[in-house]
């Protein structure tokens, strides 16, 4: 079923950023979290308008 591979992949792309977050976070790299969650805002916001 397509859209439930959409979803899947969407998670998947959630939990690789989620992941980078929590590992920027855990070196005390706040600037790098911020910049990993605005690109990953970017991209939600694309998919958003289309």
């Amino acid at each position: 079923m397509p859209t439930e591979l959409y979803y899947k992949d969407g998670l998947r792309k959630d939990k690789f950023l989620n992941e980078l977050v929590i590992e920027a976070l855990k070196n005390g790299d706040v600037k790098k979290a911020l910049e990993y969650l605005e690109k990953d805002n970017e991209r939600i916001e694309k998919a958003l308008e289309e």
